[in-house]
């Protein structure tokens, strides 16, 4: 797991280190730096994976980075001959120390040179795709056809965009491969439970959405695959995903990813909370707090209050993850030189906040005061 990361002349943080735990949940204002630490976290993964160990990372292309060039992920003003370097300290007390070299003022590069790298392999950013999983806030919307990596079912993950989750589903699906018990929906008796990656992942989609059969399939001869959904019950058809609205095509990869993802692995989510109604929200919280307690380490990006409150509840009222085993670091605004770059929030076993800072998810306390003025002054 990682204890911490270090980022130094990464966009716009000269120098940023915060305290990371099973579930880490990183939210503040737009254009703050929370999107910067989680390509941080992928550039080191990168020169941390591969054997022989890579000379360069790119900046466009795996996991769908799209950050042009060198000098554009430089911080602004920052010696190009520092360079950029990511680091992070696993449980153990080691620290993984990568720098990055950018070129030189002037030219035009898409990498990032491997100018230095650890010693020791850094276990928490190495191994399969489904051992360090990322998926983007831009994933694949509803999708008749899907594509077939060239993964096996050992290390197979769902993509940065959850392109690959009808095979993941498809491949996983068998009396083999049961989904461990601690991230089993909880909801339903013993009579009634079946612990296959399909049905489970049919529940968290109750949960979470709306009740749901899936059903994926490969089409005869090709490298694709089909993905079909229908309400609960042999009477009713198969529907197209794009007659089932956004929401199950955005929550369908996070599930999946949740549910197969190996403990000791790493799981980075943008915006889980996209498409969701607010009580899905808070349900897709507390999933995310359910698959933390099982060794999976995951850090979240969110904009969303709904998804914060789905972790208290999962801490204070359900008893599902360990208070000390979640944070929250809130980002401000950047422009504001006085105000610290993050603010680290602990949730306290009581599901209340250790603090609330300035600009963290007051705005409806805002809203309604300028509302309750307006209603006073039209007396």
């Amino acid at each position: 797991m990682i204890s911490s990361i270090i980022i130094d002349r990464l966009k716009r943080f000269e120098h940023l280190e915060i305290a990371t735990r099973p579930l880490t949940v990183l939210t503040g204002l737009n254009g703050s730096g929370k999107t910067s630490i989680l390509h941080g976290l992928m550039l080191a993964r990168q020169a941390a994976f591969g054997s022989p160990a890579p000379r360069t990372v790119a900046l466009n292309g795996p996991y769908g980075l799209a950050l042009g060039e060198a000098l554009d992920v430089l911080t602004q003003n920052a010696d190009p001959a520092r360079g950029i370097e990511v680091a992070v300290t696993d449980e153990t007390g080691t620290t993984y120390r990568w720098q990055f070299g950018t070129g030189n003022l002037g030219e035009r590069q898409t990498f990032l040179t491997v100018d230095h790298r650890p010693w020791e392999e850094c276990k928490v950013l190495s191994g399969s795709p489904r051992r360090f999983a990322y998926l983007a806030a831009e994933r694949l919307g509803p999708r008749d056809t899907l594509s077939a990596g060239t993964d096996d079912a050992e290390t197979i993950g769902v993509g940065h965009a959850g392109e690959f989750t009808a095979q993941v589903l498809g491949m996983l699906d068998t009396p083999r491969w049961l989904v461990p018990e601690r991230r089993r929906e909880p909801n339903r008796t013993p009579k009634h439970q079946v612990y296959s990656l399909r049905r489970q992942t049919e529940w968290w989609m109750a949960e979470i959405v709306h009740e749901v059969e899936i059903e994926a399939q490969w089409y005869p001869g090709t490298n694709s695959l089909s993905i079909r959904f229908r309400a609960p019950g042999y009477k009713s058809d198969w529907t197209r995903p794009a007659n089932t609205g956004f929401g199950l095509s955005y929550a369908l990869p996070i599930i999946v990813a949740g549910l197969v993802t190996p403990s000791g692995g790493t799981l980075l989510i943008e915006n889980p909370e996209a498409h969701l109604h607010p009580a899905g929200q808070s349900a897709m919280g507390a999933f995310l707090a359910r698959i933390s307690s099982d060794g999976v380490q995951v850090i979240v990006e969110t904009h969303s209050d709904h998804l914060i409150n789905g972790v208290r509840r999962a801490i204070a009222e359900q008893d599902v993850l360990q208070a000390g085993n979640a944070i929250l670091h809130f980002f401000g605004n950047p422009r504001d030189k006085t105000a610290p770059q993050s603010v680290p929030i602990e949730i306290l076993e009581s599901g209340k906040l250790s603090a609330w800072p300035k600009g963290f998810f007051d705005q409806i306390d805002l809203d309604l005061a300028a509302l309750a003025r307006l209603k006073k002054s039209r007396k």
